[in-house]
């Protein structure tokens, strides 16, 4: 019988993001993770719920890079009405961290 993770451990979750590559596909990955968790001691995860956790990861990851796209832009196009108004510079790092709470609520 194959022993199967039935939690998975913080050490884990960081072994799935480390080994994580968006050049890879989810089963390459699931496989890499599985690998890598028997090497170091672990039940192999399963390999069903490690590319749900990648695929949620890469999609937090998309998420984050569309924040910082629409906050570059918004400072970019408000840069020169801004300049020199630390007002307008506070209110989009509240936005941005606004942004990544509401992220963290969701995992």
């Amino acid at each position: 019988m194959v022993a199967i993770a039935p939690r998975y451990p913080e050490r884990l979750l960081g072994m799935i993001e480390a080994l994580d590559d968006d050049e890879l596909t989810l089963a390459e990955v699931a496989r890499r993770v599985g690998a890598a968790a028997e090497r170091g001691g672990m039940p192999r995860p399963s390999p069903v719920h490690v590319r749900a956790l990648v695929a949620d990861l890469r999609l937090r990851r998309e998420e984050d890079r569309e924040a910082r796209r629409a906050a570059l832009e918004e400072m970019t196009r408000r840069l020169p009405y801004a300049i020199g108004n630390a007002y307008e510079a506070e209110a989009a790092a509240a936005r941005a961290r606004a942004r990544v709470r509401s992220r963290q609520g969701r995992r």
